[in-house]
């Protein structure tokens, strides 16, 4: 399939799909919202091997960024500007399929019902991307396509939780032996405590228990009220370690750039990429991600925001700013074992500076 006829192939996934999610948005109240998920569910395996074509014959390798590990991308909040300035094809990896595995299966009523409206401001997220972003971000769910890499991520996570403690314990003996954060802080391996992260901007300094307590406190999980806290420091720190190896493997499944707005899932995609440092072309994903995590941090969206969008993007792909951005970063030995945050924030506004002058 020449590249001219696949691009009208997902121009044409896209149109459907916004069919889809139209009408999905005016019935999701007045019927069952399971069924519209389901409905969801087959339009996307009904398109699994064009997707998978174009994921793997659209771009070149590692030439596309993946925007990840979050609920919305957030139109409204102008977040799709940052993320299409590094790479040729931006992807939103949509995840209204996660959906129809919690809705209605959780004890707790409040976070069902959280869900659910989750379902709503996604499904109008993603008609925005659509109107907005149309043959620039294109929404496909790609962790969806991949369940051999979902259970790769479920034993890779839970084989990464447990080496968090100092003795070698299965699932079994976990739930049995824990029951406390102190119990479990007992056990951890020295100076682990420090690696754990359960929310955005955590202060490190302050104590394990300290830190979980607040993480209970603030947030809903799909959890009962008897739950006890060893069960809620597995449920966090697995569903951030699988999560983050889902990214990793998918990414490099299908050649891409993770783009991570959320921080925790950031920081333990890096530290799980460790792992794979020895392969050059993963290091070299991963540090276009960390990249990427840092113009998202630096971007500053009231400068562009006035801007058209698609006129912004034009901007940014004539004025080569991915190539650019890159090539200062290499003549200042800015590597991913040399990050320089601060440096790499300065060329990044500087980049961005001249493309409004």
């Amino acid at each position: 399939m020449k590249f001219h006829l696949l691009k009208e192939e997902l121009k044409e996934l896209q149109t459907d799909y916004k069919e889809v999610l139209l009408k999905a948005k005016d019935n999701i109240f007045k019927t069952d919202s399971m069924a519209i998920i389901d409905e969801i569910k087959v339009f996307w395996e009904r398109n699994r091997k064009l997707v998978e074509f174009a994921l793997r014959n659209f771009v070149q390798p590692y030439e596309a960024y993946v925007f990840t590990a979050a609920t919305i991308l957030d139109i409204e909040d102008f977040e799709h500007y940052p993320f299409v300035a590094l790479g040729k094809f931006h992807i939103w990896d949509d995840p209204i399929y996660q959906y129809a595995n919690i809705v209605g299966k959780t004890p707790n009523m409040d976070f069902d019902e959280k869900i659910r409206q989750q379902v709503i401001d996604t499904i109008t997220d993603n008609l925005r991307i659509l109107d907005i972003a149309e043959e620039i971000i294109y929404i496909l769910p790609i962790r969806y396509f991949s369940r051999d890499s979902n259970q790769l991520a479920y034993k890779a996570g839970m084989q990464a939780f447990l080496s968090l403690f100092d003795k070698e314990y299965n699932f079994e003996e976990y739930k049995q032996k824990f029951r406390s954060i102190n119990d479990i802080k007992k056990y951890l391996r020295p100076g682990i405590d420090r690696s754990i992260v359960f929310t955005e901007d955590e202060d490190l300094s302050v104590a394990l228990e300290d830190r979980f307590a607040e993480y209970k406190s603030t947030t809903m999980l799909p959890l009962s009220k008897e739950t006890n806290d060893a069960e809620i420091f597995w449920f966090a720190l697995f569903s951030y370690l699988s999560q983050a190896f889902d990214i990793l493997l998918i990414c490099t499944e299908y050649q891409l750039n993770p783009y991570i707005r959320f921080d925790v899932a950031f920081k333990y995609m890096v530290i799980l990429s460790r792992n794979f440092r020895d392969q050059e072309e993963i290091k070299s994903m991963i540090f276009k991600g960390v990249v990427a995590h840092i113009l998202y941090r630096t971007f500053d969206k009231e400068k562009f925001k006035s801007l058209d969008f698609k006129k912004y993007h034009n901007h940014i792909q004539k004025s080569n700013f991915d190539f650019n951005l890159f090539s200062q970063l290499a003549q200042q030995g800015i590597t991913i074992d040399n990050p320089k945050v601060k440096l790499t924030s300065k060329i990044i506004n500087d980049l961005l500076d001249s493309i409004l002058a």
